[in-house]
């Protein structure tokens, strides 16, 4: 009895040396047949370098690499209107949310800052924007950005400064502004939406969908002039004060990842 017992150790042993035992096979552990809640498994604990069946995961994270706590991550369920799984980062930046089901999902990304007084709901950036099977599970990380060109064509991470110009030259009775020809001069105020040091914009306006101004504006609090072909315009906010050489304008939220500063310029009067 002792001989085949040494017998079937010698066995085993070389059997799982040569990667011939399969896994499970003769072994002492009892599954109970249950599976694990992904959910149940806090943030601290994901390894986001592998995808996990069943499992959408992953980090949210600044542009300086800094975890982001609370951003809010949406697995959208893409075959059932408004189905989705929502969940928010832990104070490592990290999710992770069950997603095992027959389903095709998209993963997207917000946070909210507040910031001089009002509140920005602001898209994120995706390492990978591509849908997923829920049961195969998948990683997307996410970056906020104050500024660059979101996937899909679907417009930019900064904001809008749109203007209306009075297109009457007081000078010349028969010439006619062209907005296309007007040079706007941004110097941030103060730190920008993130805490971060803003940068002077000094750029020319082009006409998007939503008008004409500058697009991909990092979001802050900026001290605005514009002159036209060098001749300086007066300034204000839209709907509202007096002509100047200047304004101090903060960004107004529209909606989720849409911002804009609204101005009125004109060649002075007089």
């Amino acid at each position: 009895m002792k001989r085949r017992l040494v017998l079937g150790v010698l066995l085993m042993t070389v059997l799982g040396g040569c990667g011939l035992l399969q896994e499970g096979v003769m072994s002492d552990s009892v599954s109970d047949g249950r599976v694990e809640d992904p959910r149940e498994t806090g943030p601290g604990d994901i390894d986001p370098g592998e995808v996990e069946r069943g499992v959408l995961k992953g980090r949210v994270v600044d542009e300086r690499g800094r975890p982001i706590e609370g951003a809010e991550v949406v697995a959208d369920n893409q075959l059932l209107y408004d189905s989705n799984e929502v969940v928010r980062t832990g104070g490592d930046g990290r999710y992770r949310v069950a997603t095992n089901i027959g389903a095709t999902f998209h993963a997207s990304a917000t946070i909210t800052r507040r910031y001089n007084g009002r509140e920005y709901s602001l898209s994120l950036a995706p390492d990978d924007d591509a849908p997923f099977a829920g049961p195969s599970g998948a990683i997307r990380n996410f970056t906020w950005k104050l500024a660059g060109e979101k996937p899909g064509g679907l417009g930019f991470y900064g904001g809008k400064v749109l203007f209306r110009v009075d297109l009457n030259d007081q000078l010349d009775a028969d010439t006619f502004l062209d907005d296309e020809k007007v040079r706007l001069t941004l110097v941030p105020d103060g730190p920008l939406i993130d805490g971060s040091e803003g940068s002077r914009i000094v750029r020319t306006a082009t006409r998007n969908g939503d008008g004409s101004g500058l697009e991909d504006v990092p979001i802050g609090r900026y001290r605005i002039t514009a002159d036209y072909e060098g001749r300086p315009l007066a300034v204000k906010l839209r709907g509202g004060g007096d002509y100047a050489q200047e304004v101090v304008a903060d960004f107004t939220p529209v909606m989720t990842g849409v911002h804009w500063i609204e101005l009125e310029l004109g060649l002075p009067r007089g």
